[in-house]
């Protein structure tokens, strides 16, 4: 329960212009993936961006261990997307489990799910050079400045 000062410092972040939210570690967990976004309020119920103008920052590790890299993946594309359209904006960040996919270190995706895609077709995929993913990785940041803030003084 929020009392007192605690209430007021709430009320006004809350009528903030811009939001930011900040997610990390998916680890190919659609279902988890949905239901963090939907806590926020950033998804409809059919999974289609309801955020606004709001800024989400992925903090990197969407794929490996979960059995859904490539559905997280799609996700986040598909929300960047929408995002944009609605005038708010989708950041992925580059993680350390994306960037063990770009050098070719596949221990930890979810064995399942690369038997399912084909360890040869996942290579082909993640390839920073060649392969869909690998040149989409390669685009995401290391760090982002989110909201109003510049650079420090």
């Amino acid at each position: 329960v929020l009392r007192g000062s605690a209430l007021s410092e709430r009320r006004k972040i809350s009528a903030s212009p811009l939001m930011v939210y900040a997610i990390a570690d998916l680890h190919g967990d659609y279902d988890q993936a949905i239901a963090a976004l939907r806590l926020c309020g950033l998804i409809a119920a059919d999974g289609s961006w309801a955020g606004g103008n709001a800024t989400l920052v992925q903090t990197g590790d969407l794929v490996d261990r979960g059995p859904d890299s490539l559905k997280v993946l799609e996700l986040f594309r598909t929300l960047r997307r929408q995002a944009a359209q609605a005038g708010g904006r989708v950041v992925t960040l580059l993680g350390n489990h994306e960037a063990l996919n770009l050098e070719g270190d596949f221990r930890y995706v979810n064995e399942a799910e690369l038997q399912s895609t084909g360890r040869e077709t996942w290579s082909e995929m993640f390839d920073p050079e060649a392969g869909a993913i690998g040149a989409e990785l390669r685009g995401h940041e290391a760090a982002v400045v989110a909201g109003g803030g510049g650079r420090p003084a």
